[in-house]
């Protein structure tokens, strides 16, 4: 390391005092922070069905659906589809029915009284976004299964980011279910187990520090960034991430064996081709790697999913078509394939290497290692030798 960069990053260890206020700051023990799912919408819709359902044993009964309740209708003019629903109605409503489905055709959160004849949907977006006409679907199905129940449609989302179909849907943000939640745990106190309080406000820690934010926390950062931006900079610009690793580990992988020859690659995109597929077709790619190979596997590594598929790339008509052609022929070896050959990029075959969401599913790298072991030993005794042999035969 020069001595440029050595500086910056001595002088920053050593500035014990800024660096104590964040130890201070989060040393505490967070369960969320250890099982590493305070990012993870599943489990915030989890956390929220349990404090929505007034019988479940987190201790606070009712309180929380009610003050839910009511400060939407408080805040909010238009607030029950089809409904002359009235705050006054909301105050005197008994909770006690309500009880909550979770992933019901998809939505995430749907809570249900049968004595009020309400139902209450609550799409929860952490970080992901909204896909095209899912509101409008789901306010569909809603009214289809229950014609004759009070509707409140809601778009949570960090910041209250508004809802595609606005007319149905009303937008809330984290911070206020943070708020229903402090507000909740203060007036039932006393009726809280020493568990489920260190359990909520563990959760509360994780909206403010990661979705709604924490200003102290953000202070403390920003007097640290100033301070000891190159140094900051530098650990930056060198630090591990998964997908690096995840790359790193396929592409030894591929060089390893014989048969296969890697192709241009990034930690996104991990390309190679089998030899016998390099001797039977022509260098006729054009705009894709610089070898101008026309056909590759590709392993996409993005999205928190991996998945290997077989690309024909841009180039040479004839040979395009010649080779989907083949695979068209070959669909039980060829699985996945598109319907159509498009004039880019087109995938004739497609496998999962590992599942979507595949950092909540696995605990260790190691676990992560294993799986895409055991799919990739797999497919090069099977579905590798099979397409091999299919395109080697048939150009």
């Amino acid at each position: 390391m020069s001595n440029e960069n050595k500086k910056p990053i001595e002088n920053f260890l050593m500035d014990i005092d800024i660096l104590d206020q964040l130890d201070y700051k989060l040393s505490n023990f967070n369960a969320f922070e250890t099982l590493g799912i305070f990012n993870t919408e599943i489990r915030h819709s989890n956390v929220l069905g349990w404090l929505l359902n007034p019988n479940e044993n987190h201790g606070l009964g009712d309180t929380f659906i009610k003050k839910f309740v009511q400060h939407v209708f408080y805040n909010t003019e238009r607030v029950i589809s089809n409904s002359n629903f009235t705050l006054f109605d909301v105050s005197l409503m008994n909770y006690s029915d309500f009880f909550v489905r979770r992933e019901w055709q998809d939505i995430d959160v749907l809570v249900i009284s049968e004595i009020n004849k309400i139902v209450i949907i609550i799409e929860n977006k952490v970080w992901s976004k909204e896909s095209k006409y899912q509101l409008k679907k789901y306010f569909t199905i809603v009214n289809n299964e229950y014609p004759d129940y009070h509707k409140l449609f809601l778009f949570l989302t960090p910041d209250g980011e508004a809802a595609s179909d606005g007319e149905n849907w009303l937008s809330i943000d984290y911070s206020f279910v943070l708020e229903i939640l402090s507000n909740s745990m203060l007036l039932k106190r006393n009726a809280l187990s020493s568990s489920v309080k260190d359990f909520l406000e563990q959760y509360m820690e994780i909206i403010r520090r990661y979705i709604v934010g924490d200003e102290e926390l953000e202070k403390i950062c920003r007097d640290i960034y100033f301070k000891h931006q190159k140094a900051l900079d530098l650990i930056f610009e060198y630090k591990p991430d998964t997908y690096s690793e995840i790359a790193n580990y396929i592409q030894e992988n591929v060089t390893n064996e014989e048969n296969l020859i890697l192709d241009h690659s990034n930690k996104t995109y991990i390309r190679f081709t089998h030899k016998a597929l390099d001797d039977c077709i022509p260098l006729a790619g054009r705009g894709w790697t610089r070898t101008k190979r026309l056909v590759l596997f590709e392993i996409q590594n993005k999205a928190e999913k991996l998945v290997l598929k077989l690309i024909i790339g841009p180039g040479e008509s004839e040979t395009r078509e010649n080779i989907y052609q083949i695979a068209s022929e070959n669909r039980s070896i060829f699985k996945q394939m598109s319907n159509r050959l498009t004039p880019a990029y087109t995938t004739i075959f497609s496998k999962e290497l590992l599942p979507k969401q595949y950092l909540e599913r696995f605990d260790s790298m190691e676990d992560i290692k294993k799986r895409i072991d055991k799919v990739w030993n797999k497919f090069l005794t099977g579905d590798m030798e099979k397409i091999t042999e299919a395109l080697r035969k048939g150009i």
